[in-house]
């Protein structure tokens, strides 16, 4: 019998994407968490890493082209049978040149996800994938980044619980990474540890998704 392989599409920004802080370079497929996530799930299960620095829920950033959710996120959909999506987005909204509330974040959220289930609904043939929401993790206002992330650790307090009410009103997963820091040497960005644990982390949730079908 040919085993059906479950795809998950982890769609996020430069920590999805695996970037190393010390060497500016990412890391490899036995470092970052997407690659891990499909180690420890094992057979039947396909990871497709859409990690992409500087992403973001609601803005376009300046100077670095169109990186905004919602557009390049239908790429993915369109040649994709996809089970599970890995929303993991969020902090590179918090940027002082923003200027964006907890709250706008979080509705940035709630519109990428109502634009993944309308593309859905749309597609009628197309099953809609489950879809879990990992807020961001908390950072540390390093001498590096401490005046691009000024006051987002004040925002981060509330974004978590935003993020939250928004999964459950969506009927998503929720995965809250505020019990992960970022201990790399720039606050922002994780180290090889931090992708271990949170590889296993989602690899969990899936799993219990998964038996819950």
């Amino acid at each position: 019998m040919t085993q059906i392989i479950k795809n998950i599409l982890c769609f996020g920004d430069s920590n999805t994407w695996g970037l190393n802080s010390v060497t500016g370079k990412r890391f490899d497929e036995n470092s970052r968490w997407p690659a891990l996530l499909n180690k420890n799930l094992g057979p039947g299960f396909n990871v497709i890493e859409a990690g992409q620095p500087n992403r973001t829920l609601v803005n376009n950033p300046p100077f670095d082209g169109v990186l905004s959710g919602v557009s390049y996120l239908k790429p993915y959909l369109d040649t994709h049978k996809l089970n599970i999506i890995v929303v993991a987005l969020g902090t590179n909204d918090l940027k002082k040149r923003f200027d964006l509330t907890s709250s706008a974040i979080a509705n940035g959220l709630n519109d990428l996800i109502n634009a993944i289930k309308a593309f859905y609904q749309s597609n009628s043939t197309l099953k809609p994938p489950q879809i879990i929401v990992i807020s961001p993790a908390k950072i540390r206002l390093t001498e590096q980044y401490a005046r691009i992330y000024s006051g987002a650790d004040v925002k981060l307090k509330t974004l978590s619980d935003e993020f939250k009410q928004i999964a459950d009103n969506q009927k998503c997963e929720f995965i809250n990474l505020n019990s992960v820091n970022a201990l790399a040497e720039d606050g922002i960005h994780f180290n090889a540890q931090e992708h271990e644990q949170i590889s296993y982390l989602i690899a969990n949730a899936i799993k219990q998704l998964m038996n819950n079908f």
